[in-house]
């Protein structure tokens, strides 16, 4: 194959994944269960957080307060959206066609995972904006440029974490309430809820293996204007490119198994 032709079959795939991003954009926004969990689930958890840390001696400031309960809400919009893409296919009956085709379907459900991805950077947002208006918090972030590097590294490693459980998702029927039993244990792991260092040492080991506890600690820290940064991006963005390889190979396999044990049909 030449370069030119190289450089076409790139094009494509580019073209292709775009298309199919705008497209899962545009079903996600016609769901009043996902609007509500982009939209007002973020401000909820934003509201809870700044009267539980209010007047506590704890040293949580309010802007890290505000960026937990932000990416609380990213999570939420992304594991939801990704269980919800693969249930929508199988009712429609378009995820056994998708499995059979020629074409890898690791290309097709990837979309659907950065799109929920995106889409929750409006809860981000949306908890800034809410604690700056009526919880007093001061919007200044002590490093723009690399807290502008860690954002979308963050975002692009919870839409590839949120891709690699996608691929259960094939497996199991019931992917929405597997999705939704997966929100917590991320919460808590990656360093949203409470400190890496507070959680046992065993469990540590499984946080420092997940890509968002890294860009967690990279927002936080372009955010307070602690060190280590940029380390912490390249090594979300590091692990997040680990998931994608590691998606692709077991999309495969769980797509033989739900083949075989013949979960990909409801009917």
């Amino acid at each position: 194959m030449t370069a030119g032709e190289t450089a076409g079959t790139v094009r494509r795939a580019g073209f292709r994944l775009l298309r199919a991003w705008w497209f899962e954009v545009r079903q996600l926004t016609g769901s009043r269960i996902y609007l509500f969990t982009v939209i007002v689930l973020p401000l909820i958890f934003a509201s809870i957080a700044h009267f539980m840390f209010h007047g506590s001696p704890r040293g949580q400031g309010p802007l890290v307060i505000a960026l937990s309960a932000g990416l609380m809400g990213m999570w939420s919009a992304t594991v939801t959206g990704s269980g919800s893409a693969i249930n929508r296919l199988r009712h429609m009956q378009v995820l056994e066609l998708l499995v059979a085709s020629p074409a890898a379907s690791f290309l097709t459900v990837l979309p659907f995972s950065l799109a929920t991805a995106s889409l929750g950077l409006y809860s981000l947002v949306a908890t800034l904006l809410c604690s700056a208006l009526f919880f007093g918090m001061q919007p200044h972030i002590a490093s723009p440029a690399e807290f502008l590097i860690a954002l979308p590294v963050t975002t692009l490693s919870l839409g590839l974490l949120g891709f690699l459980l996608a691929s259960l998702f094939v497996l199991y029927p019931a992917a929405q309430s597997l999705a939704n039993l997966l929100e917590y244990p991320v919460w808590m792991l990656s360093g949203i809820l409470v400190p890496v260092t507070a959680l046992p040492e065993p469990l540590r080991y499984v946080s420092y293996a997940l890509a968002p506890t890294w860009g967690v600690k990279a927002l936080t820290g372009a955010a307070t204007g602690a060190s280590g940064v940029l380390p912490g991006a390249a090594l979300c963005l590091a692990l997040a490119l680990l998931y994608g390889v590691l998606t692709y190979f077991l999309m495969r396999r769980f797509e033989w198994l739900a083949r075989s044990a013949g979960t990909l049909s409801l009917r």
